[in-house]
């Protein structure tokens, strides 16, 4: 697991004996390892490609297959509901994660929370789920390979309206003042402010100038927090 902190920061968040639905499965690294370690007994690993899907089915063996079940489906549609139930979304841009829950989104609201996992667009998914009632319960970030991932645990039920900075980056690498999160608002910073000044001087790109001036004016926000509470 050392090699997939993104991994391990996931199934940290799942909490034992859960009934567990994987979306956009994949190679099924998140069920085997649920499985394997006897976290959940009750998987259903689900991708909308049936050739995709093969890759797990391929390799589970009938130890595994006693705990790990298999669906063809896009995202939640055609899964019974059921009590203690949770469901995983990792992998995925923002968009395609809103629009999986938007079209179950009845079903998703009796879960007993969701894990997503975002590597792209974060901002609009938190928007999101602030505004359709969903309770941002943990948000932080994980680091693999190079790159910086968003993880999210909500569940049903209303919270107040986030924040600015509360939108663009993760509440608990905020409140606690995370070196993660501070190595990523310095990179996030000058990009920003070379974006920024590309747009000034070779387009009227008004909308993207104002995308940037806001991720800026929340990398300004936290700071200020921080320096406030030195």
């Amino acid at each position: 697991m050392e090699d997939k902190k993104r991994l391990k920061d996931i199934i940290d968040l799942v909490d034992k004996n859960k009934r567990v639905i994987d979306v956009g499965t994949d190679h099924g690294l998140v069920p085997l390892y649920l499985a394997k370690e006897k976290i959940s007994k009750d998987i259903l690993a689900t991708d909308i490609s049936e050739k995709s899907l093969g890759k797990l089915e391929n390799i589970l063996d009938d130890d595994l297959r006693k705990y790990i079940k298999t669906k063809v489906t896009d995202g939640f549609l055609g899964i019974e509901s059921k009590e203690n139930q949770i469901g995983i979304i990792a992998g995925m841009g923002a968009n395609t994660i809103i629009d999986i829950i938007d079209q179950s989104i009845d079903f998703v609201r009796k879960l007993d929370y969701l894990i997503l996992a975002s590597n792209v667009n974060t901002e609009k998914l938190r928007t999101y789920l602030n505004k359709k009632g969903f309770m941002i319960q943990r948000d932080f970030l994980s680091y693999e390979n190079s790159k910086y991932y968003d993880i999210l645990k909500v569940a049903n039920g209303d919270e107040p309206s986030l924040s600015i900075e509360e939108i663009y980056y993760p509440r608990d690498d905020i409140r606690k003042r995370t070196k993660i999160l501070e190595d990523k608002l310095k990179i996030d910073y000058r990009k920003n402010k070379d974006f920024e000044n590309q747009i000034r001087l070779k387009s009227k790109d008004d909308q993207g100038l104002l995308r940037i001036k806001e991720r800026l004016k929340a990398i300004e926000e936290i700071y200020r927090i921080w320096k406030l509470e030195n």
